[in-house]
């Protein structure tokens, strides 16, 4: 049999600033790629991602001064139109791109770029931008300022697209929405999903507590916000329930609001907790919450399942597929209007607790682990 050959990779991120899904996907490729793997980055937080990140080749091509920007959405696409990598000596460009890693292709070119689509950017996804126009930027200025960005960052978007010959998706939603925007002409696509480990899940000793349990960074579009409002309702009927919020600070400011937002209410906030206390969470609560705005992949649901504990989630989400037919799933109908919403997740609040739920159910979580996950990816990069 022949031996396939180990490809020489440039991979592109543009950032490892935290604990997050994009992150986690590329330290899983990292870890059981066949082929050498270079890492080219924007910006390395080594405080704040995961540590296994220090065991590979990270080189960081842009002053440090710079990491400060790469959470501001107006100004980073424009910065990374500037990067410039050596990508002469490799066999293959590899992006892992949310949105913005493309960008770095208007300055660079190379015979085989393939780009690991983990969501089109969100922030210049039609649907997010009537959510953001309603929730995030509410000054008038802003709003005018928002727009004209989004529409040249969609210009460069479908410049960047054009340069690339294969697209991995991490679900059939991330490529509807690359599709929706006009994105995918000529390219090679697939869809791989994000690897889930479990190990440590399966390993916890379950317990049914007396708290819901919501694990996600606290940011804006987790929309914690939305549960505290339906939650402050579900307390008016019922007063002894409890609810944790637990995750990274990514937005310390909005962390903030959070905490006094809930002041009052029987809920606890755990920041930056590490990884064994999280799971303890899991596996001690009544019932696992996730309600971000319509998730590309989101990891949290299988992990909920692995565990056999209710599942209240939203019904939009790349992770449906995988999750509909659990028997302890409550869906959340998604709703964008702020109001609506609330009011949908205080409704499936109460439909769960009218159900009789004794004993944990036994389902087996449909998966890909992370060897099988790095395979995939390594086969793409063949073809």
């Amino acid at each position: 049999m022949k031996k396939e050959k180990r490809l020489k990779i440039c991979l592109f991120v543009p950032w490892c600033k935290s604990r997050g899904g994009a992150e986690g996907v590329v330290l899983a490729f990292l870890k059981n790629t066949q082929h050498k793997v270079d890492v080219y980055t924007w910006a390395y937080d080594k405080e704040k991602t995961f540590p296994e990140f220090e065991n590979y080749n990270i080189k960081v091509i842009a002053p440090p001064f710079l990491k400060s920007f790469s959470r501001l959405f107006m100004l980073r696409s424009l910065l990374l139109m500037f990067s410039k990598l050596p990508v002469k000596k490799y066999d293959v460009l590899l992006l892992s791109t949310s949105g913005v890693a493309e960008i770095v292709l208007l300055k660079n070119k190379h015979k085989k770029v393939v780009a690991y689509c983990h969501t089109v950017l969100r922030a210049a996804n039609p649907e997010d931008v009537t959510w953001n126009l309603n929730n995030k930027y509410k000054n008038p200025l802003m709003k005018i300022i928002y727009k004209f960005v989004v529409k040249v960052y969609n210009i460069l978007e479908k410049k960047s697209w054009k340069k690339i010959d294969t697209v991995i998706f991490n679900s059939e939603l991330s490529q509807q929405r690359a599709e929706r925007k006009g994105l995918l002409v000529n390219q090679q696509k697939f869809v791989v999903h994000p690897p889930v480990k479990l190990d440590k899940f399966l390993q916890a000793k379950i317990v049914s507590g007396n708290y819901f349990f919501y694990p996600s960074r606290f940011n804006k579009p987790k929309r914690q916000e939305l549960l505290i409002d339906a939650w402050r309702i579900f307390q008016e009927s019922h007063p002894k329930e409890n609810l944790i919020l637990a995750g990274s600070v990514e937005n310390q400011e909005y962390f903030n609001y959070l905490k006094k937002k809930a002041e009052g209410l029987r809920i606890m906030f755990m920041p930056n907790v590490s990884d064994d206390e999280m799971i303890d969470f899991y596996a001690r609560c009544k019932a696992g919450i996730f309600i971000p705005l319509v998730e590309d992949w989101g990891i949290v649901p299988f992990e909920f399942m692995s565990l056999g504990k209710p599942l209240i989630a939203v019904d939009r989400g790349g992770y449906i597929s995988l999750v509909k037919d659990y028997p302890l799933y409550f869906p959340i109908i998604e709703r964008i209007d702020d109001y609506l919403m609330i009011q949908e997740i205080n409704t499936t609040l109460e439909r769960f607790l009218q159900e009789k739920i004794n004993n944990r159910k036994e389902y087996k979580v449909q998966i890909t682990d992370e060897i099988e996950f790095a395979r995939e990816v390594d086969r793409c990069l063949t073809i």
